[in-house]
C-alpha cells in the first residue's frame, strides 16, 4: 500500500492527475518540509490515493511517496504530524470500511526516509492534527460521519453500532495503543473535520465544521465526555479550518472571513484563549483556496491550503479551467499581527504543485475503459503489495462462482507466480483472467459461510490451518478467505480469536485454572501467542483481566 519506489512512483506525477487537493503539512527540526494531499480518478471517489511531497530548500518539491489500495477503495485525507519524539507521522483514511491508518518514520531528516509498519489507528475518518495534553497523552479527531456522507461509497463497509460522532481516541504510550474516548453529536455539522485545543483551565474545546460555520463544545473530563454544541461564532462556508495553539501561547485560527465562498482564507491570532481574535493576515483572496493545515518550527508559521482543486467536473476541458494548486503560506507572529508581511524569510501563495494537461498517452480519464488482463496485472505488480489478495479484492465472488473455477490450475498458477518473485505479467494475467471471467451474483449471502463457522467453532480447540478447511470445502484458500471477510467483513483468523478469547475468559472467571492451561484449552499454539492476541483484543493482560473480574464476581 505504501509505494516509495521512484520508478513505480512516476505514474503519481503531475502529469498523470486530473485533480489534487485537501493538503496536509508538516516542517521538521533539520528544516525540511513535508506536504502531502489527495488525487486519483476524476473526482473523490474510488481510485483515490494519497501523495508525499518533501522539500529541503521551501522552493523545490519532491514526490517521495504514495499511499494506494486498488480495488472499490479509496485512500483519502491524508494527516502529516511531527510528535513530541520528533517523528513524522503520515495518516490517511481507507473507504469503505471507515479506517484510519498510519505509517511513522522515525529520522524525517535522514537522506533516505525508512517507514515503519502500518498500523491502525481507529475506525472513523481523521482530517487533522492530533492535540497533545499539557498531561502527556495524544488525542487523535476521529470521527464516524453521518450514514448520508458519501453514501455509496461506504455503503459496504458501515456497521449497525456507528454512532456519528466527533470522536477523540487517546493514546499514553507514544502510539503504541489506542483507546477510543468520548464524542460529539454536533447538530448540523458536516465531514466534522474537528480538530481539539486544550484551553489554559485544563477544559477539552472541539471545534466543528457546520453548514453555518464552527461549532464548539467542551469536554470537562479530559475527552470521556462532551457537551452539547453549540454555535462558537466563528464564521466560516462549510469548510476546513485549522485552530491550535503556538509555542507562544497564543492561538491560532486559519479561516475564511468576509467570505462570499471559499475565499479571503486569513490567519488570525488570539491572547485570549480563542475568546477573542483581534489580529489577522490576509492569506489568500481568491475564489476556490481551502482546507488550511499548518506547522510551527523556529518562529515561523508554514500554511498550506488548496485551489481550485478541480475534481467533480464533467470533461476534461471543464478540469483544464480550474487552477489546480497546492500553495504554501510562511508568517510569523509579528505579520499577523501587523495585518501585513514584514518578516524577512516570510511569503505567501507560494505553489508546491500546480496541474496542466494529461500526457497525449495518458487516456481521457473521463472515458470509461476497462483495463485489459495485461494492464492490470502490469499495474498490481508495478505497486507492489499483496498482488494476489488485490487480485481477488477486485474481482468478488461468491459461494456459485467458487464452483465454477478450476481450484486446482488456479492454485498452480499462484504457486508458479509466487516463485517467479511476484513479477511474472504472463502469470498473473492468466489468474486475473480465470477470477474475472468467474459468474458474479448480486448476492453475498453464501450458504457456504455457515459451513465454514460450523467447522470453525466444531474445532475451536484445536490449532487447525486454514488450508485444511479449504481441502475440505475443495476451493481456493484465497477465495474462502476473500469471501468469507467479504460476508462477516473480519478475516477468518480473526473470527478464530474472537471466539477463543470469548472462551477463554469464561475459564479465567470461572476456574482457577493456569494460564497455560487455558491457552491450550481454548486452541493457541502457545502461552504467549494467546497473551499477545488478548492484550491486542482487551487491552489488558490475561492475568489482570483475571484479578479484576473475579474481584467484581466477589462484590
Amino acid at each position: 500500500m505504501l509505494i516509495t519506489d521512484r520508478e513505480a512512483l512516476k505514474r503519481f506525477s503531475c502529469s498523470h492527475r486530473v485533480w489534487q487537493g485537501i493538503p496536509g503539512i508538516e516542517r521538521t527540526k533539520g528544516g525540511r518540509t513535508f506536504i502531502t494531499f489527495y488525487s486519483g480518478a476524476t473526482t473523490e471517489t474510488y481510485g483515490n490515493y494519497v501523495l508525499l511531497y518533501k522539500s529541503d530548500n521551501e522552493r523545490e518539491y519532491e514526490l517521495v511517496a504514495a499511499i494506494e489500495k486498488p480495488g472499490k477503495f479509496r485512500c483519502f485525507d491524508p494527516v502529516l504530524w511531527i510528535d513530541p519524539l520528533q517523528r513524522l507521522w503520515f495518516v490517511w483514511n481507507v473507504m469503505p470500511g471507515e479506517e484510519v491508518y498510519g505509517v511513522i518514520c522515525e529520522a524525517p531528516d535522514a537522506e533516505e526516509l525508512v517507514w515503519g509498519e502500518r498500523f491502525y489507528i481507529g475506525r472513523g475518518i481523521m482530517m487533522n492534527k492530533p492535540t497533545v495534553l499539557t498531561s502527556g497523552e495524544w488525542l487523535f479527531p476521529i470521527a464516524i460521519w453521518p450514514g448520508e456522507v458519501h453514501e455509496k461509497l461506504r455503503a459496504s463497509g458501515l456497521r449497525d453500532d456507528d454512532d456519528p460522532r466527533s470522536y477523540v481516541y487517546k493514546t499514553a504510550d507514544n502510539g503504541k495503543s489506542f483507546v477510543k474516548l468520548g464524542g460529539s453529536a454536533v447538530k448540523d455539522r458536516r465531514c466534522d473535520e474537528h480538530m481539539v485545543l486544550e484551553l489554559k483551565n485544563g477544559v477539552l474545546a472541539m471545534y466543528v465544521r457546520t453548514r453555518y460555520g464552527i461549532a464548539v463544545s467542551y469536554s470537562y473530563d479530559r475527552g470521556m465526555n462532551w457537551s452539547r454544541g453549540e454555535d462558537s461564532g466563528l464564521k466560516g462556508p462549510c469548510s476546513r479550518f485549522y485552530i491550535g495553539r503556538l509555542a507562544s501561547g497564543r492561538v491560532l485560527l486559519v479561516n475564511h472571513v468576509n467570505f462570499t465562498g471559499r475565499n479571503n482564507l486569513t490567519a488570525l491570532l488570539s491572547e485570549d484563549d480563542g475568546k477573542t481574535f483581534p489580529y489577522s493576515i490576509l492569506l489568500d483572496e481568491r475564489n476556490g483556496v481551502s482546507y488550511p493545515d499548518v506547522a510551527e518550527k523556529d518562529g515561523y508559521i508554514y500554511i498550506t491550503y488548496d485551489r481550485e482543486r478541480g475534481c467533480n467536473r464533467k470533461t476534461l476541458d471543464e478540469v483544464y479551467t480550474a487552477a489546480r494548486e497546492i500553495l504554501v503560506a510562511k508568517i510569523n507572529e509579528g505579520d499577523i499581527i501587523n495585518g501585513s508581511l514584514v518578516s524577512e524569510q516570510g511569503f505567501l501563495k507560494r505553489i508546491v504543485s500546480k496541474l496542466g494537461r494529461l500526457l497525449e498517452t495518458d487516456r481521457n480519464p473521463f472515458e470509461k475503459r476497462e483495463l485489459s488482463n495485461e494492464e492490470l496485472a502490469k499495474k498490481l505488480i508495478l505497486q507492489g503489495g499483496n498482488v494476489i489478495e488485490e487480485s481477488f479484492a477486485l474481482f468478488p465472488f461468491n459461494c456459485t462462482s467458487v464452483y465454477d473455477i478450476d481450484v486446482k490450475k488456479v492454485e498452480s498458477l499462484i504457486k508458479k507466480f509466487e516463485d517467479s518473485g511476484n513479477s511474472d505479467e504472463k502469470l498473473l494475467a492468466q489468474i486475473i483472467s480465470i477470477i474475472r471471467a468467474a459468474p458474479k451474483q448480486a448476492a453475498m449471502e453464501n450458504p457456504i459461510i455457515d459451513v465454514i463457522k460450523n467447522y470453525i467453532e466444531e474445532h475451536i480447540t484445536e490449532d487447525f490451518l486454514v488450508s485444511e478447511l479449504a481441502e475440505k470445502l475443495n476451493i481456493s484458500v484465497y477465495y474462502l478467505c476473500h469471501m468469507f471477510k467479504a460476508v462477516t467483513g473480519i478475516t477468518v483468523t480473526e473470527y478464530c480469536n474472537s471466539i477463543r478469547i470469548t472462551n477463554a475468559k469464561h475459564l479465567l472467571i470461572r476456574t482457577d485454572e493456569t494460564v497455560n492451561g487455558i491457552a491450550q484449552k481454548c486452541g493457541f499454539c502457545t502461552a504467549a501467542y494467546f497473551s499477545e492476541v488478548f492484550v491486542r483484543l482487551e487491552k489488558i493482560s490475561p492475568s489482570e483481566y483475571r484479578r479484576i473480574h473475579k474481584k467484581e464476581q466477589l462484590k
